[in-house]
């Protein structure tokens, strides 16, 4: 039988406690199935990243990540045991059933016969009993799991951002965005929440978004039209943290009910990853169609970080989002080169000072490999702002969202690019405060992106 002082025994073994987890939308096990609907289940591949341990210690070091690797270990060890346990009795239970079947047909009333009833009972009692800790256990070491980082891209630098090209001289005003477009009328703005473009500023806008997306187009990028709310599990799935109303729009129930807090609605914005990720998640692809090449036009809603008000830090925007998902590293490697020469040319043809760098592993987010960026400078702040950028996630949201493709009848996991490519608030806020009058670039006018 097995005692609580054995079941005590792999629990507190490596002085962990199991009660303590953090809430997850999307991993549900069976302790929590029969109150939530389990919308996908993860692929853990925690137990092949521990087969190099060097490395992984290594990048996290270099992300400067507050991930406690040993901790992850010794959960998965326990639960790793319990598994183990369990499956022992799972044995030993089907070896008497296929005894005592025999035993009922030819002496059912034998005491062979009743020992094997006993016994059976004592092995389903000690599966019961086992079963708790099993659950806590899984969850325990699958949501520590899950907060390990995205391995890092060959190209992320350690420590500081590498500058891959410059365009022009950085001015040397010292002007501020919001004085200037009240001047002349094209920004009014009461606070992060609400504003709005106006005369040139408008017209920018528009013509920026649409002159792109026909450049994107003539690379074989396809318009897509996305979801502006998605459910928690695609928060969670694409490595946020869905419980933190930092990181999105989250909306209450306004009835006097029980929230679930990994069950609710997040005000996302069509431009963006998770919107994507809601229509591919648990999506079986055929792998001919792939490399697919994606883009949208629409808004992106992310809370403001800063309680000042200002271009920089609105928390609604006008975007170009892309989405592209290939069958190899390899492949999106040579997609994300593709994206950096359109990048160049667009803000080249702006006529203003920019630079597109890659980020080093400190400032990426726990889903990335490698993000390159485009950085306007802006002469009120003194400093660099990040206006677009590409981001390389390999299979690491495939395998959360189990979104996989099909090749020879065998699944596999897509590579993921996606990232913004013009977040238009922040290019106008910096073009304001460049030398010289705001004016609308010629390329920008509305017969060059309507003919």
């Amino acid at each position: 039988m097995l005692h609580s002082r054995i079941i005590k025994h792999f629990i507190n073994k490596q002085n962990i406690n199991l009660t303590t987890v953090r809430c997850s939308a999307l991993f549900i096990n069976g302790a929590k199935a029969s109150e939530n609907f389990v919308y996908v289940i993860p692929h853990i591949d925690f137990p092949d990243r521990l087969k190099n341990l060097d490395l992984v210690r290594e990048e996290l070091q270099k992300r400067k990540a507050n991930f406690d690797l040993n901790k992850a270990q010794n959960l998965w060890g326990v639960y790793e045991e319990l598994k183990e346990r369990k499956s022992e009795y799972d044995k030993i239970k089907d070896n008497i059933s296929k005894e005592l079947g025999q035993l009922m047909k030819n002496d059912p009333e034998g005491e062979i016969t009743k020992k094997l009833k006993i016994q059976i009972s004592l092995v389903k009692e000690n599966i019961k009993k086992l079963k708790v800790p099993l659950w806590s256990a899984e969850e325990a070491a699958i949501l520590e799991a899950l907060e390990l980082p995205n391995t890092l891209h060959p190209r992320t630098p350690e420590s500081n951002n590498e500058v891959l090209f410059t365009n022009l001289s950085p001015p040397t005003t010292k002007k501020d965005h919001l004085q200037i477009g009240k001047e002349l009328n094209l920004i009014y703005l009461k606070k992060n929440e609400n504003y709005y473009l106006k005369g040139d500023a408008a017209i920018f806008e528009l013509s920026a978004k649409f002159y792109f997306s026909n450049i994107l187009k003539k690379a074989n990028f396809v318009q897509f039209s996305n979801p502006d709310f998605v459910k928690s599990v695609i928060v969670n799935g694409c490595g946020l943290d869905h419980t933190n109303p930092d990181n999105t729009f989250i909306l209450h129930h306004n009835e006097n009910t029980k929230v679930n807090v990994d069950s609710r609605l997040h005000l996302t914005g069509g431009g963006s990853l998770c919107s994507f990720m809601a229509y591919y998640a648990k999506n079986v692809i055929h792998a001919k169609v792939l490399p697919l090449k994606l883009f949208t036009m629409g808004r992106q809603y992310i809370p403001s970080p800063s309680v000042e008000d200002s271009l920089f830090h609105v928390s609604q925007a006008s975007v170009i989002q892309v989405f592209e998902a290939t069958k190899k590293s390899e492949d999106l490697d040579t997609s994300l080169n593709e994206l950096i020469e359109i990048l160049k040319n667009f803000y080249s043809k702006l006529g203003y000072h920019f630079r597109i760098c890659i980020v080093s592993a400190d400032k990426l987010a726990m889903w990335e490999s490698l993000r390159v960026v485009v950085e306007m400078y802006s002469s009120s702040l003194q400093n660099y702002v990040e206006v677009a950028n590409i981001s390389l996630s390999g299979d690491f949201i495939s395998k959360r969202l189990m979104f996989t493709y099909v090749e020879n009848k065998q699944n596999d996991f897509p590579h993921i690019l996606s990232g913004t490519l013009l977040n238009v608030p922040r290019v106008i806020a910096c073009v304001l405060e460049q030398e010289g009058n705001f004016v609308l670039p010629k390329h920008l006018n509305i017969q060059e992106w309507t003919t």
